[in-house]
């Protein structure tokens, strides 16, 4: 029985790094096939997906060595996906503008120069699979590994070697084929497994090179952002234009995932209450906003590793880089043990503010009803209110309740009347 043994680590490590800074990859466009400048995000995850399922299947695989058995059928199953695996790699390659073409001259797993000595490793293990499984009727596309007056080769199985179809006892497997050779029909090509293995193991290992060329990749795209200059709100009239830029910015620079919070925020900042008192509250939460944007700005600009506060505006932590930022945290909802009976509601009504068709009207304000010993010392909210106007002031209700009581987030806001509630402004 033989097997391989490919480090099935290497396909996560691949995943991670493509992960790192995804919507490089997402918006990496490539020329592979003459698809010039088209996205390959979609060719990317089917290549690790595909790897991932070929490297688990190919290190289950057992070649069980069956003298009375003619054709291995296991040994084609190895081959035929060995290939996909070693195609997807140079698919990937190709996408991520890596040349495999010093790799592929190497020569010294299966030692088989050809007839010109210029075959190589790749050449040989593409000629094996060809005839064992891809093309057994006819195999015309090496020429370098056929005999002189040979332009035909068939192959109709490949067997266990049971030392009478070749002498030498090296081999475990024979190719039988058949050709057009006028001085002979037949002929027996000797397989070792163990460089079928190495063969294999060696064009799965290019993945570490590739993972190389995918962080190159990332480190040039933030490289050239980095010589962008961010422009900064006295370019602009308006503030609302301001955070417009900033959210095409954030899109191209990092991800489209913030696109909802921008349009919120853009929206607030539009906004304005019948009542004066939610007015007020509402301004300093613009102000808070203001402040969360001038750390965004930085962040575009520097598109740094780690988590620094000069870019998030949160103090780093001892812990590896969260990708955690002030603009997350002003909009996520009180958690603790004294609100564990209006988790439900915390949940659903600040949705409202994004998308106001989440809820239904009548079932909204019984949520509202449920939730209002939490927003009545900051806010008003009353009967004929939009769901919009609703799920911003549960978000503003939030906001100034971790002032309150979330000690971490009370150090992140500064601690000035433009920002914070005075005993004159809370709700009686």
């Amino acid at each position: 029985m033989a097997k391989i043994n490919l480090d099935v680590d290497l396909c996560a490590r691949l995943r991670n790094k493509v992960n790192d800074y995804q919507h490089y990859s997402i918006t990496k466009t490539h020329s592979l096939k003459n698809d010039k400048g088209k996205r390959g995000w979609e060719k990317i995850c089917a290549i690790m997906d595909r790897i991932d399922d070929t490297v688990f299947y190919l290190n289950s695989l057992e070649l069980k060595k069956e003298i009375n058995r003619t054709a291995i059928f296991d040994f084609y199953n190895f081959m035929n996906h060995a290939a996909s695996l070693i195609d997807c790699i140079k698919f990937l390659g190709e996408i991520y503008d890596y040349n495999f073409e010093e790799e592929n001259k190497h020569t010294d797993i299966f030692n088989q120069l050809g007839k010109t000595g210029h075959g190589t490793d790749k050449d040989y293990f593409e000629y094996l699979r060809s005839l064992c499984s891809v093309h057994p009727i006819e195999t015309s596309h090496h020429p370098e590994y056929r005999d002189d007056f040979t332009n035909v080769e068939c192959s109709p199985y490949v067997c266990w070697n049971n030392d009478l179809l070749i002498e030498d006892k090296q081999y475990d497997l024979v190719a039988i084929v058949y050709t057009n050779n006028p001085n002979f029909f037949s002929k027996r090509i000797g397989i070792k497994l163990s460089e079928i293995f190495s063969y294999v193991e060696y064009r799965y290992n290019l993945l570490e090179k590739l993972i190389e060329r995918i962080e190159e990749y990332n480190q040039n795209v933030i490289e050239e952002f980095k010589k962008q200059p961010i422009k900064t709100l006295s370019d602009f009239s308006d503030y609302c234009n301001y955070l417009e830029y900033l959210k095409a910015e954030y899109s191209e620079r990092v991800n489209t995932q913030m696109e909802g919070t921008f349009d919120l925020c853009i929206n607030l900042m539009k906004m304005t209450f019948k009542n004066e008192h939610n007015n007020i509250q509402l301004r300093k939460f613009q102000n808070a906003i203001k402040y969360t944007f001038e750390f965004v700005s930085k962040y575009l600009q520097e598109l740094p590793e780690d988590d620094e506060f000069e870019t998030t505006g949160l103090q780093p932590k001892d812990e590896i880089t969260t990708g955690d930022s002030l603009l997350f945290q002003l909009f996520e909802s009180p958690r603790g043990n004294e609100l564990r009976k209006f988790d439900y509601p915390l949940e659903k009504l600040p949705e409202l503010a994004y998308i106001p068709d989440y809820l239904d009207y009548s079932f909204a304000m019984c949520l509202v009803r449920e939730l209002k010993p939490f927003w009545e010392p900051y806010v008003i909210i009353e009967e004929k209110m939009t769901k919009f106007e609703i799920g911003v002031l549960i978000i503003i209700a939030c906001h100034f309740y971790k002032l309150d009581h979330d000690t971490e987030f009370q150090n992140i806001i500064p601690n000035t009347e433009e920002y914070r509630i005075t005993v004159d402004e809370q709700t009686e």
